[in-house]
């Protein structure tokens, strides 16, 4: 049995990638994927998405015709996605990359960032230094998109703190051992462990740090106009226009670099 430990959040190695993809394959919308179609729609311009994870939003936005290229910090991640546009027919341009350092100034019409993917940057100097790095890679009038959670205190595991799937005869499961919410810093950290089990025994084992950070809308705002954007909306729940109400579990930020 081979075990491995990823100390960052971003470090999603090859079974927690497979993970991923199995819980979310292509195909899979909790409403966001339509919500970014509308939001581009008219944009002919290079789209980027930090963070591209699998291809989950690429690759619809690429049928779509959009232009879209993605960065990842994980190199398993990347070669899912490449994969699952091969699949697809389709050709990404997609390669490795850090969202607070990586820049390519005036190019892109729109910055996307689905739910779940800004948090996992890992204080709040390096969330500036990101939105600073995607404020210098929007062409003059381009869109950040991202989404974030709202800050929650919730710590318990939830009704299924075992999960489990089927892949190729194998059995991946991944388990929650322990979940704390830190108000002071603002961040969520959960230790998870995936694994994978071959004719009744267990053969690979992945131990995962994942924290996440915790924005408040104001705090938020205030950020964005901090790294140059001007003209922010709030959308709630996926809802074109309509700000969040405390029932909704994503707020979507937008902010124009002028």
């Amino acid at each position: 049995m081979t075990v491995e430990a990823r100390g960052k959040a971003w470090e999603y190695g090859p079974l927690a990638t497979l993970a991923y993809e199995l819980d979310k394959p292509i195909g899979t919308s909790f409403g966001d994927v339509e919500f970014y179609s509308s939001r581009l729609r008219g944009v002919a311009g290079p789209v980027l998405e930090p963070a591209v994870g699998t291809g989950r939003i690429l690759i619809p936005l690429l049928q779509q015709g959009f232009s879209v290229r993605g960065y990842d910090a994980s190199t398993a991640m990347l070669e899912q996605c490449r994969t699952n546009c091969a699949r697809h027919g389709l050709t990404a341009d997609v390669f490795e990359g850090d969202m607070t350092a990586h820049r390519d100034e005036y190019v892109y019409e729109a910055i996307v960032i689905p739910t779940g993917s800004f948090a996992l940057v890992p204080d709040r100097d390096s969330a500036l230094a990101a939105l600073e790095a995607m404020h210098c890679s929007l062409a003059s009038g381009g869109r950040l998109i991202v989404d974030l959670e709202p800050p929650s205190l919730h710590v318990e595991p939830g009704p299924d703190p075992v999960r489990h799937w089927s892949h190729d005869g194998s059995l991946i499961t991944l388990s929650t051992w322990q979940k704390t919410a830190d108000p002071i810093a603002q961040r969520s950290t959960s230790w998870l462990r995936y694994e994978r089990w071959d004719a009744g025994a267990l053969t690979h084992t992945e131990l995962q740090v994942f924290s996440l950070l915790w924005f408040g809308m104001a705090e938020f705002t205030a950020m964005l106009h901090q790294a140059g954007f001007t003209d922010v909306s709030i959308h709630g729940g996926y809802r074109v226009g309509d700000a969040p109400t405390p029932a909704d579990q994503v707020w979507t930020f937008e902010a124009v670099r002028n």
